[in-house]
């Protein structure tokens, strides 16, 4: 099983090598695409080659999904039992889920005072604060896939129950997405529900790449204590091709079960186009990661530490509430020629790289440390927007 399941170096608990791994290329391209959309000239921005880009960086959102999957039933089949009860275990995970959805809220702030967005928020502000982007996906998601577990305490019936609701979820999309749920529901409802006020990544169909991780990962243990992992990834590589090529398929028959939906958004078939990609993509990173050199561990931090990179990519790029005017893109002209635009890049990288190695050496090195850091840092960012009147 160790030789099928190589696991990440360094002094932390074991962590599995392919899912840093490809936590760290979905980090890496999510940059690239960030950082090219906010510089690159219009006309450049016009051409196939950046159509094409805007195509392969489309798939950065739900490997963070899928992503979040995988590591869901990696880090919670050691600790099964734990999860069913209330207990140390279940506080923490709860704990950190719901932490990574108020920081998709914070990142949302329109005013940098509790009373002032009490008072004086607009209901597009609103719209905004609450919109459903990738933090607030995976939280939501997460908490789904905690209370599946109180139903299904066997983790084959847990896995059956997922991939039920992976398809619910990519079936009824379309017909989520006619429904303007503002009408009837509070904002964040209608926010997690779909796009038609401003979320990027709402639940439908979002969450479904997030299912579909879980579905993977768990066949993926049960490949692992079977010592068939290599017989696995290649199954899963040709289902990744087989789902593709349906989703390609289905794409271009002249019927359709649903009144309407946009192919980019809404579509199934889309869903299972990507599904297949990122199919592939995990079998490749793994037969990638077997074959990697010790040194290049170090790389990986960029994965493991993918929440702080994630939060703090968006602060130093786009700015916040916290630093509204202090931002490359308030910095930097929005018309950059290639070159300019990829050594932003570069250089956004390998902040963002060293600022994820310092956080984890303080993690792995002194835990007492990186939780007072955490604390000060919070209770600092706290009192500050609940005193503020500005």
């Amino acid at each position: 099983m160790q030789r099928d399941l190589p696991v990440s170096p360094g002094p932390e608990r074991p962590r599995v090598l392919f899912i840093d791994l490809f936590r760290t290329v979905i980090i890496i391209l999510m940059l690239e695409g960030h950082v090219v959309r906010q510089f690159l000239s219009a006309g450049l921005r016009t051409t196939n080659l950046f159509f094409l880009h805007e195509i392969i960086h489309g798939i950065t959102a739900p490997a963070f999904l899928f992503g979040a999957g995988l590591t869901f039933v990696i880090s919670s089949h050691r600790k099964w039992s734990a999860y069913h009860r209330w207990g140390p275990e279940l506080e923490r995970r709860l704990r950190r889920i719901i932490m990574i959805f108020l920081l998709g809220i914070f990142l949302h702030l329109p005013f940098f005072s509790f009373r002032k967005t009490l008072l004086e928020a607009t209901p597009r502000d609103l719209l905004v604060l609450f919109q459903s982007d990738v933090l607030t996906c995976i939280s939501v998601g997460l908490l789904a896939l905690h209370v599946l577990l109180l139903f299904f305490r066997r983790e084959d019936r847990f896995q059956g129950a997922v991939i039920a609701s992976l398809i619910f979820t990519v079936l009824v999309t379309p017909v989520v997405w006619e429904i303007d749920f503002l009408d009837y529901t509070p904002v964040l409802f209608a926010q997690l529900s779909n796009s038609l006020h401003g979320s990027p990544f709402p639940l439908f169909p979002f969450l479904g790449y997030l299912f579909a991780g879980v579905a993977v990962s768990r066949r993926f243990v049960v490949a692992a204590e079977a010592g068939t992992v290599p017989r696995f990834m290649k199954h899963l590589a040709i289902g990744g091709v087989v789902a593709s090529g349906i989703g390609l398929l289905s794409a271009v028959v002249p019927f359709s079960i649903y009144r309407s939906f946009n192919f980019w958004y809404t579509s199934p078939s889309y869903f299972l186009i990507r599904l297949g990609v990122l199919f592939v993509a995990t079998a490749g990173v793994w037969r990638v990661g077997r074959a990697l050199p010790a040194w290049f561990g170090a790389v990986l931090v960029l994965g493991k530490e993918s929440l702080l990179v994630y939060i703090l990519h968006l602060l130093v790029l786009y700015g916040s509430v916290l630093n509204a005017t202090e931002s490359l893109a308030g910095y930097l002209p929005s018309q950059l020629g290639l070159a300019e635009s990829l050594g932003v890049f570069a250089g956004l990288t390998t902040l963002m790289f060293f600022c994820a190695r310092w956080w984890h050496r303080l993690k792995t090195a002194n835990a007492t440390a990186y939780r007072l850091v955490q604390a000060t840092a919070g209770s600092v960012v706290l009192f500050l927007f609940f005193t503020n009147d500005f």
